[in-house]
C-alpha cells in the first residue's frame, strides 16, 4: 500500500489519466481474448489436434460470429492500450535506473506489439471475410487456423508476458532501496576519486 500511495503522489495529473486509460482499455482487451480464446476452442478437437466436423452450420456460423466481435472488441482496446502505454511512457518520467521493474513493464508490454499488430491484419481478413456472403466457412476456418498457428505459438508467449506485467507493477523486483541507492552513489562517487587520484600521479610524474 505504502508503494502504491507513493506511486500515486509522484504521478502527474496527465500520467493519472493515462493510466487509468490503460488499466480499463487493458481490461477489455485481455478480457476479450480470454472470451476469445473460450468460443474458439468449440471449433477444436483437441483429441486430433484438427477442428470438430460435427458442427452444425448454423453453431458454427453462431461461432464465427462471436470470434468476430470479440476480435473487434480486442483490436479497439489494443489500440487504446497501446496509444495510452506511449502518452504514459512520455509523460511519467520515472528513473528506469532506480526502477528496474518499470523497464521491464516498458520491454515486455512494446516487445510484442509488432506481432500483435500482424495477428490483427489475420483478424481484420477473418471479419472481411465473414461478412462477405455467403459466408465461406471453410476460408474463416483456414484463416483461424493460421492465426492460432502464427509464429508457432508467439501471439500466447506474448499473452504470458502481459499477465507477467501485473505481477511485476504489483511486487516490483528489482526496485532499488534507499539504501541501495546512497551505497551506489558513494561507490561512484569513491570511483572518481580515485581516478583523480591517479591522473594527479601521472602528471606529477611527467
Amino acid at each position: 500500500m505504502d508503494n502504491f500511495a507513493l506511486l500515486m503522489y509522484i504521478l502527474t495529473k496527465s500520467s493519472k489519466i493515462w493510466l487509468f486509460i490503460i488499466f480499463v482499455s487493458a481490461v477489455f482487451w485481455l478480457g476479450g481474448i480470454n472470451v476469445r480464446a473460450l468460443i474458439g476452442n468449440e471449433l477444436l478437437n483437441y483429441d486430433e489436434f484438427a477442428f470438430r466436423t460435427s458442427i452444425p452450420p448454423d453453431e458454427e456460423n453462431m461461432i464465427f460470429k462471436m470470434i468476430c466481435y470479440s476480435s473487434i472488441l480486442i483490436m479497439i482496446s489494443y489500440v487504446i492500450t497501446f496509444v495510452s502505454a506511449l502518452f504514459f511512457v512520455f509523460s511519467f518520467k520515472l528513473s528506469l535506473k532506480q526502477n528496474g521493474w518499470y523497464l521491464m513493464c516498458i520491454i515486455l508490454f512494446f516487445l510484442f506489439s509488432p506481432v500483435e499488430f500482424y495477428t490483427y491484419f489475420l483478424d481484420i481478413k477473418f471479419i472481411q471475410l465473414y461478412f462477405t456472403r455467403p459466408v465461406n466457412h471453410d476460408g474463416l476456418l483456414k484463416i483461424f487456423g493460421e492465426r492460432l498457428g502464427f509464429l508457432k505459438g508467439v501471439p500466447w508467449i506474448a499473452l504470458l508476458s502481459y499477465y507477467a506485467i501485473v505481477f511485476i507493477a504489483i511486487f516490483k523486483p528489482l526496485s532499488k532501496t534507499k539504501r541501495q541507492l546512497i551505497e551506489d552513489k558513494k561507490k561512484t562517487n569513491d570511483l572518481s576519486y580515485d581516478y583523480l587520484l591517479h591522473e594527479k600521479d601521472d602528471i606529477i610524474n611527467d
